[in-house]
């Protein structure tokens, strides 16, 4: 049932004294609350929502913005706010105190929609009720407390810098890493997957559950708490390790929580949190994440991570300095390899072939080009041949938004994968099943779209 749908079903079925609860506590009058057709559509505005929201507890107030990311929720997911308090006993002895609170603190209040619906099978009353946030109160929930400081703080890049020397000889930047980093035929990787940034940010991150040893409770909303520390913090305001705390323990119920000091300092030390000391406490956000530079932003002249060799036509990459999202780069367009402990990118057609204009075009494209004629040779003649290549008529292309769901498809695919953007793949048509499989283990779906006659390319007609 939608949210939409619950709250029309709970307007028609309240009970008075319910209707008279959610008046009073809302401040609507008489008028308002009339019909119950109407009321459904005065129940969504803002009236009374920010006061009713303002009375709240910290642990409420949390719960209900857990509540608007889950969705519909049935009594259990309350269990986290109101403890349960004969855990031995029958469903109704568990939950029904439960709902009690539920109905008192939330529904009365008019903040939280609930409906029954029906059901199959042997079940009880409380196992029918549905709960859930409208849409249109998220903008007045409580935000956790944090602090507005333009001071873009301190990152910590040691962890990353350690995985990367790894590839030249350096020790395990983390014990028993699931996904080691290599060079394989000309390009970098990480265990089967095609190094980028995304591939990366997925190491730092399953690094930080590792080191937590902290992972997904199997309860229904329940977050592992570093998904849930995500989510919490916010890029450009600073939060105390002691004002998440509470919400951890809400958005991870079920699961091994440790202090929420370690949990931030941990994700500090893997560079996905800056840090900062206010008043002599430890404030911690979310770190910039590694973009692109821009098209418009030119790079000096010297680059402090590349040098020179003996062979005219190889770059020495220094790994304790070069930006993540130019060593991704490089990964797209150049071929890598390691000799006598040096890190090296040297020009490959092939790679430069695969490349999309843009990123034969970025202002690390164009100072490779210049300062190194191999480069420049090598970018020229592909660029002379752009357009000349007929690609295979059974060639399917998709959007892919979900970051995690590119690295899987391009792990399953492997060379029958073509990035061709930050948001398309290409692939062959016989590998298709392939791509469905991953959808499908993964919990998405197939869009197919077909294009209009117009778009269509005739026979003869120039690609």
């Amino acid at each position: 049932m939608s949210i939409p749908q619950l709250l029309h079903s709970m307007c028609a079925e309240l009970s008075d004294a319910d209707l008279n609860a959610i008046r009073k506590a809302r401040g609507f009058s008489t008028k308002e609350t009339a019909s119950r057709t109407s009321f459904a559509s005065f129940y969504v505005t803002a009236i009374g929502v920010v006061e009713n929201m303002a009375a709240l507890t910290t642990e409420e107030a949390i719960t209900l913005r857990l509540l608007h990311e889950t969705g519909e929720v049935d009594i259990t997911f309350f269990e986290r706010l109101y403890p349960i308090g004969d855990k031995y006993g029958t469903y109704t002895q568990k939950y029904k105190p439960i709902f009690d609170n539920v109905k008192k603190n939330l529904v009365r209040r008019g903040l939280v929609v609930m409906a029954e619906v029906k059901m199959r099978g042997d079940t009880v009353q409380l196992e029918h009720w549905r709960f859930a946030l409208p849409a249109e109160f998220t903008p007045h929930l409580p935000s956790l407390t944090a602090v507005q400081n333009d001071d873009p703080g301190m990152e910590n890049e040691n962890t990353i810098r350690r995985k990367l020397l790894e590839l030249v000889g350096g020790s395990p930047a983390i014990p028993n890493d699931p996904l080691p980093i290599h060079i394989q035929h000309g390009s970098l990787y990480l265990k089967d997957y095609p190094f980028s940034l995304a591939t990366f940010s997925i190491w730092q991150t399953d690094a930080w559950q590792r080191a937590l040893n902290a992972f997904k409770p199997g309860i229904p909303a329940s977050l592992a708490p570093v998904e849930a520390t995500l989510k919490l913090l916010a890029a450009k305001t600073w939060t105390a390790p002691k004002t998440i705390e509470p919400a951890l323990q809400i958005y991870s119920f079920g699961g091994k929580t440790p202090p929420a000091e370690k949990i931030l300092k941990q994700g500090w030390e893997l560079g996905l949190l800056s840090r900062l000391e206010i008043d002599s406490v430890p404030h911690y956000r979310l770190a910039p994440a590694h973009l692109p530079a821009r098209l418009n932003s030119p790079y000096p002249a010297c680059l402090n991570w590349a040098d020179t060799t003996s062979n005219p036509g190889t770059v020495k990459v220094d790994l304790r300095l070069i930006p993540l999202h130019d060593l991704d780069l490089l990964n797209i367009l150049t071929h890598l390899a390691v000799e006598n402990g040096a890190f090296l990118a040297s020009p490959s057609l092939v790679k430069l072939g695969r490349a999309i204009p843009a990123q034969r075009n970025t202002p690390l494209s164009h100072w490779l080009a210049e300062n190194i004629p191999a480069f420049g040779k090598a970018i020229k003649t592909v660029d002379d041949k752009w357009g000349k290549t007929l690609l295979h008529e059974n060639l399917l292309v998709a959007r892919v938004h979900d970051l995690s769901l590119r690295v899987q498809l391009e792990r399953e695919l492997k060379e029958n994968i073509v990035i061709l953007s930050d948001d398309y793949i290409a692939f062959p048509q016989e590998s298709r099943s392939n791509v469905e499989k991953v959808l499908k283990k993964t919990g998405f779906v197939v869009k197919t779209v077909k294009p209009s006659p117009a778009s269509v390319q005739k026979p003869g007609q120039p690609a």
